[in-house]
């Protein structure tokens, strides 16, 4: 390769890794002061949604990854009601983007994460989910619809991570990418699939933002989330890959 053209990959390389290194904060949920900052709906018809707590001294989830010890909370109801709480927020307009916060492991007794692309035309009940099942050795990615799960669109055993399986009571990180019908996912910064996952039949395109907690064995509990987080999509970073794709971008 000519030297020229060489220094050109560089330099565009640089300035993908920069691009993807800013991405625009759109909305984020920290609980300041012990108060949430947006607003909640909650799915299913179940009327759950999160409620802020400030953690009480010798509460096991402190200190949080924020180290203000302000918390969501999402408590699922109880077993003969469907034992689920699903909490959704508004993606301020934006179809593609990375939805990425902290949960509380607790006991380990419900299954719970974060879900995305959720359609707020039929109380909640279409979305895709990266939850935690109980026992926290299994993480999934899957699609609902119309609330009936489908297949996984992919699965991972979390003895395979560097910390391996997370530990009850312990705070832990995910992040799902979405663009298009794309996703990366990420579990304590560890990138799951080293390309995208490829939903190909029937994408949902567009869709709320939030948190998941279900079991059909134990209900009322409480699960804690915290520094939650809407960004804009990375699609340099994560869907053009070929120096043509790239190249066209920059001129």
């Amino acid at each position: 390769m000519p030297l020229t053209r060489s220094l050109s990959v560089s330099l565009l390389l640089s300035a993908i890794l920069a691009s993807a290194a800013s991405a625009l904060v759109l909305k984020q949920e920290r609980v300041p002061s012990g108060v949430l900052e947006l607003p909640w709906s909650p799915g299913f018809g179940v009327g759950r949604v999160f409620t802020p707590l400030t953690l009480a001294s010798g509460d096991p989830a402190m200190p949080n990854p924020s180290g203000d010890n302000t918390v969501a909370v999402l408590t699922n109801n109880a077993t003969n009601l469907g034992g689920i709480a699903l909490s959704a927020t508004d993606p301020a307009g934006q179809a593609d983007y990375t939805w990425s916060g902290w949960f509380f492991t607790g006991a380990g007794d419900t299954r719970r994460g974060l879900i995305v692309r959720a359609n707020p035309t039929n109380d909640f009940r279409t979305f895709y989910q990266l939850v935690v099942n109980p026992g926290l050795f299994q993480l999934r990615f899957r699609k609902f619809v119309a609330g009936a799960p489908l297949p996984d669109l992919a699965s991972w055993f979390l003895n395979t991570l560097p910390n391996g399986v997370p530990t009850a009571n312990s705070w832990h990180n995910m992040k799902i990418i979405a663009g298009g019908n794309e996703f990366l996912i990420f579990f304590d910064g560890v990138q799951m699939t080293p390309a995208p996952i490829v939903d190909a039949t029937n994408p949902i395109l567009t869709g709320w933002v939030g948190a998941y907690n279900f079991s059909a064995s134990v209900g009322e509990v409480p699960v804690y989330f915290d520094d939650l987080v809407l960004e804009s999509e990375h699609p340099v970073a994560t869907r053009l890959t070929r120096w043509g794709e790239l190249k066209r971008l920059y001129r």
